[in-house]
């Protein structure tokens, strides 16, 4: 089974998409796509302008029928806070939120749109939380609204990432991961596989040394709030950078001078163990694509990210992947319901006539035996109670105890002589206290065998062999049995 994701990543400076299937023998990336903002203005009236022009012009050259989508939102709209609280339950820790948030930012809680990851579990529970304005993320959904896509996720910008640099990378390899754009760029700090400290900075600076001194000055802060935060010291391995808005090779001498630590740019196709293959002719771009191949991954992967859409269940999301079949196969399940019913009920007719049938005929043997009976209603229970008082007739006048049935008598031959022994009865005379039977069987053997088995029988008083004698046409002996009963 099969599914295409499609993934958004909204920058600062334009929008990175990317189109990814999903099979079982692996992932292909279909379409790679990055359109930077044609208008250059910066008013917030103009944002959602510039996003959904942009979306507009990659729709038009990417086919996304039936294709999941995930999005991300730019470092610009999201802030981080680290809390510590009392409750490990996600519902718990949700309910405290507001409480615990509001003192800390500048707009009301019920502006804003949190999502939280946790750090770690103790005593009480240190959460990553992420706050974006809820007017924000509905901005964001009504443009896609008018393109028909319901994203599944919508993560802050970086946060896939870094996820799945922390999956992938050493448990004990402490890093920083820098994700730089142009106007804004996020910072975080990963301990033990987990995100401990993450924060946005407005980093745009025409000067490229100016640049990489800021993003320095960042890191810095990071590490300084980090070793606050959970009175330790962070000595991180490296630094993974991933964005456009960075020259390594300046911010490397600002890192060499003080820190020491190794920089390395990120290259997700490379990084992440998806079984990744490009269908396309251009080879991955990872400065602008990075996150938008981590949204997928992250998807892919099951990766648990902040998602400012909602949490999904696992329920939930496997109805979101596979409602097509489950329709499917309903549909399936009640064609087959119906069919069996149909032919029960089919059956259920042809076997009502069969009942009607037997009852006619049970009817018109009753009739036949008593016709002095005019009202039937039951026959059956009529027919046993007319023997029964047929019997106590007899009974009375002392005829039932002389008299033995042919029936009987035939019954006690047959069940007397084994089915193995060659024997054929062709005649039966029956007297009053006698009855001759004659047949032929192979041997003389079996004519004294015979005699000797129906000696037995209760009804048979003598038997006499009259005559036994071997007919040369047929080469049997033709034998005649003479029974007193």
């Amino acid at each position: 089974m099969s599914r295409k994701i499609f993934s958004i990543d909204i920058r600062d400076n334009g929008i990175s998409a990317l189109l990814v299937e999903n099979t079982i023998k692996g992932n292909s990336i279909h379409t790679q796509m990055h359109v930077p903002y044609a208008d250059i203005d910066e008013t917030p009236e103009n944002k959602f302008n510039q996003i959904s022009d942009t979306i507009s012009a990659i729709i038009s050259k990417i086919s996304i029928a039936g294709a999941e989508c995930i999005v991300s939102v730019s470092s610009e709209f999201v802030s981080y806070r680290n809390l510590q609280v009392p409750f490990k339950e996600r519902k718990k820790i949700r309910q405290v939120l507001p409480f615990e948030l509001e003192p800390t930012l500048p707009f009301p809680m019920d502006e804003l749109t949190v999502d939280f990851e946790t750090i770690s579990q103790a005593e009480k529970t240190n959460i990553l939380v992420s706050v974006i304005k809820t007017s924000e993320v509905s901005g964001i959904l009504d443009i896609l609204k008018t393109f028909k896509i319901t994203p599944y996720i919508i993560a802050p910008a970086g946060f896939s990432t870094v996820l799945c640099l922390s999956k992938f990378s050493e448990p004990d390899n402490d890093f920083i991961f820098v994700d730089a754009d142009e106007k804004y760029s996020t910072v975080f700090a990963v301990v033990a596989g987990h995100v401990h400290i993450a924060r946005s900075f407005y980093s745009k600076n025409k000067d490229p040394q100016l640049t990489a001194t800021k993003l320095y000055q960042n890191i810095m802060q990071v590490i300084a709030a980090f070793e606050s935060s959970f009175v330790k010291d962070f000595e991180p391995s490296k630094i993974f950078i991933s964005g456009t808005n960075v020259d390594t090779i300046l911010f490397n001498e600002q890192i060499d001078d003080s820190l020491r630590i190794k920089i390395i740019p990120v290259d997700m196709f490379e990084d992440v163990n998806l079984k990744l293959n490009i269908s396309s002719d251009h080879p991955f771009d990872s400065a602008n694509m990075n996150n938008a191949l981590s949204l997928a991954a992250v998807e892919i992967l099951g990766i648990h990210t902040i998602n400012f859409f909602g949490e999904r269940s696992i329920i939930k999301k496997y109805w979101e992947e596979y409602k097509n079949d489950f329709i499917k196969t309903g549909l399936i399940a009640a064609f087959v319901f119906v069919l069996a019913m149909f032919n029960i009920l089919f059956e259920a007719h042809f076997l009502q006539k069969e009942v009607n049938q037997l009852n006619r005929q049970i009817a018109f043997i009753f009739q036949s035996t008593f016709p002095d009976v005019t009202k039937i209603v039951n026959p059956v229970q009529q027919m046993k109670t007319s023997v029964s008082q047929e019997r106590e007739k007899n009974m009375f006048t002392g005829e039932i105890e002389e008299e033995i049935f042919n029936i009987d008598i035939i019954n006690e031959i047959s069940s007397r002589i084994p089915n193995e022994q060659d024997v054929e009865i062709t005649n039966f005379v029956r007297g009053d206290d006698s009855l001759v039977i004659s047949g032929n069987t192979d041997t003389f053997n079996n004519v004294d065998d015979i005699k000797g088995r129906l000696e037995r029988a209760e009804i048979i008083k003598n038997i006499t062999i009259s005559s036994a004698n071997l007919e040369k046409s047929s080469n049997r002996i033709q034998f005649k049995l003479k029974i007193e009963l």
